[in-house]
């Protein structure tokens, strides 16, 4: 039996938010796999949430319309490789399953063991996957034992995790990575303060970071009020680097964006993305 409390019910909350997305005004996306991995009490959490604070489910909605976008757009520059890093219950394997890249996925055990459970039962294969914590295994080489290439033109999707993770642990993963792998972007999600000290600009920045935390039930210990770390300390360049509310006008959600509170709209502005590519 899987214990599905080795998960973590963000994960479920996460995934019942995606398969709400239909229910939108103005979809972002098509997900239609997410509904295997929600129940009653995920989706009502999910709207909880998002009647609650409505940005802590914009920033999902933008997120997971964003790393779509840099799967589809790495994919067509060439890339042949996909790892789906840390994605929990992530289904873009399936989704451009016909797009001409190898994916492969990274996870904790229990997740990927629940994941290779539910895709059973609707006849549907896992890709690779390697089962560990990838801040202690050795990822390129277990990838490696699954059939990756750890020369060929790679996409890394690191997707809703930095936030959660011990801030000493990022950079030495990074450099870990960029030692084995040649030819590789990373594409992640992170707030743009120091969480690390809790050092906000102002009480309000504060409060809104803490109301996210609150509305996800999660702590956030990590945050980064300068990238200029992963170019100083690793063989990286930043190739993009900007804010979900800044997408919102692509997106076609400008108009529910600046319909915001000040606050709804400061809190989504401290919500960024990065591409990093090895230099």
């Amino acid at each position: 039996m899987i214990d599905i409390n080795e998960i973590g019910a963000t994960a479920f909350v996460i995934a019942s938010i995606r398969a709400l997305e239909p229910e939108k005004p103005h979809p972002l996306f098509s997900d239609p796999y997410a509904q295997w991995f929600s129940n009653d009490r995920a989706l009502a959490a999910a709207r909880q949430v998002d009647a609650a604070f409505p940005p802590s489910t914009t920033m999902v909605r933008f997120r997971t319309r964003y790393f779509n976008r840099f799967v589809e757009r790495g994919i067509a520059a060439g890339a042949r490789q996909v790892v789906l890093l840390g994605g929990g219950f992530d289904m873009r394997a399936h989704l451009y399953d016909d797009a001409g890249a190898d994916f492969f996925e990274v996870d904790q055990k229990a997740v990927l063991e629940f994941k290779r459970a539910i895709l059973e039962r609707k006849g549907i294969e896992q890709p690779a996957s390697l089962f560990a914590n990838y801040l202690e295994a050795d990822v390129p080489s277990g990838l490696a034992d699954l059939g990756f290439d750890p020369g060929a033109p790679t996409l890394m999707v690191w997707e809703g995790n930095t936030m959660y993770l011990p801030p000493e642990s990022i950079t030495p993963f990074v450099n870990r990575l960029a030692e084995a792998m040649t030819s590789f972007r990373i594409a992640f999600d992170y707030f743009a303060v120091d969480l690390q000290s809790r050092d906000f600009d102002t009480e309000k920045d504060r409060k809104r970071l803490e109301g996210v935390e609150k509305a996800m039930g999660a702590s956030f210990p990590t945050g980064f009020a300068d990238l200029t770390v992963f170019e100083e300390q690793a063989p990286f360049k930043v190739v993009e680097d900007g804010s979900f509310a800044g997408l919102a006008e692509e997106f076609g959600l400008g108009e529910m964006v600046a319909n915001y509170p000040e606050d709804w709209r400061e809190t989504l502005k401290l919500y960024r993305y990065c591409v990093l590519e090895r230099r």
